[in-house]
């Protein structure tokens, strides 16, 4: 049985204050996840609440890691990614306390592009052509880093030290090395734009996060290899070391991601979304500001690295990282109502997290999982419902 059309008004719809569709009179927005139970107490008021979209739960504006980074997981699937990252850290931390920091620094550089990688393998973003997306911007990412790493360690002065500033590699590495790091990030994820498969937002912020982590991931074992050639437990005192690592599992990646995978979902959101959501995310979805936001990100990241003791400069870089998750935040937010939007209902399912029938959309209707983030599956392909036609857009020259 195929069920009605959510567009009509009826008395079986409301209004959704958080994406503005007429949607069936369930628990949560089938389009974009969204609680109504302020619809149901307020009807007739317009007022929206700002809750991120991926995760009905949380607010659009907060910090958070997993919904950020991931937001096309299922609700448990969030948790056990949040489980996996903190075990992440914590086996990182332990072996900094046992001395073996080459092992502790390695495993900080891949945490988060593993979780990445796990990411798109359990979602399957994009379950026909995974090689020419998501898994395309992860190779570029490992390719750019190494001409990026092997370049900066032939260039004067050192980057990621433990004694302060140096003052020869100031503009090098604090300024001119991380504009050059943006470019080469954003370069494998604009290569895609003018496909016109990859046609939303959210495209552009996963291509360019995906190649963010990637690279910065990859170029600090690079950077790191003389630490590497030092033996398996080389000396040192373990504080330093473990707030550097937590520099480089945490807050560098997230930095890049953020940054990189903003500017990237700008460029979409001028050349491949409806003019009518141009204006969206303000002065900040404009590519040419984008660029320039995330360059200044990078590069207040690269100089307090180079002028700062350790400790203060990781204070800096958790300030960045909490702006840079920010900005991703709100551009996933548009994305992901872009997707819910070209959408239509297309029957009903039995939902596997909570097992009441909901229409087959985007979210369900009773429990408020996203059922277009289910595990990859044939059962998940077979219910996808057919695309809306897309609306005209400027291809870039």
């Amino acid at each position: 049985m195929t069920a009605p059309d959510e567009q009509t008004p009826s008395a079986s719809t409301i209004r959704c204050n958080q994406c503005g569709n007429d949607v069936p009179r369930t628990n949560y927005c089938i389009r974009c996840g969204d609680p109504l139970s302020d619809e149901y107490s307020t009807e007739g008021r317009t007022e929206a609440r700002r809750h991120f979209a991926a995760a009905p739960t949380e607010p659009l504006r907060t910090v958070a890691f997993v919904s950020t980074l991931f937001p096309q997981l299922p609700h448990a699937e969030m948790r056990v990614f949040r489980i996996c990252f903190l075990a992440g850290l914590g086996i990182i931390g332990g072996l900094a306390l046992l001395g073996y920091y080459p092992v502790a620094l390695v495993s900080a550089a891949v945490l988060v592009p593993l979780l990445m990688v796990l990411y798109v393998y359990v979602v399957d973003i994009y379950e026909d052509e995974p090689l020419s997306a998501v898994g395309a911007t992860l190779l570029w990412g490992v390719a750019a880093a190494v001409v990026y790493s092997l370049l900066q360690r032939v260039l004067p002065g050192e980057s990621f030290n433990f004694t302060g500033p140096d003052a020869q590699a100031v503009l090098i590495h604090g300024l001119a090395m991380p504009l050059l790091a943006l470019v080469l990030m954003l370069a494998g994820p604009l290569f895609l734009l003018p496909q016109r498969r990859f046609n939303d937002v959210l495209d552009g912020a996963t291509f360019g996060a995906s190649s963010a982590v990637a690279f910065v991931g990859t170029s600090v074992i690079i950077q790191w290899l003389p630490v590497l050639g030092a033996g398996l437990r080389p000396a040192g005192d373990p504080l330093p070391w473990i707030v550097q690592l937590v520099s480089i599992g945490v807050l560098q990646p997230v930095i890049g991601a953020g940054a990189v995978g903003a500017t990237a979902a700008a460029f979409w959101l001028r050349y491949r979304s409806p003019v009518t959501d141009r204006k969206a995310l303000g002065p900040l979805g404009m590519p040419v500001v984008a660029i320039l936001a995330a360059g200044l990100l990078l590069v207040v990241s690269g100089m307090a690295q180079e002028l700062l003791p350790l400790i203060p400069a990781s204070i800096i870089l958790a300030v960045l990282a909490g702006i840079a998750l920010l900005w991703l935040r709100s551009t996933l937010h548009l994305g992901l109502a872009q997707e819910s939007r070209e959408i239509s209902v297309h029957g009903s399912m039995t939902c596997p997290n909570c097992g009441h029938t909901t229409l087959v959309h985007t979210f369900c209707g009773h429990c408020g999982i996203s059922l277009r983030a289910l595990p990859k599956s044939g059962a998940r392909r077979s219910l996808a419902p057919p695309a809306a036609p897309q609306p005209e857009t400027e291809t870039p020259q």
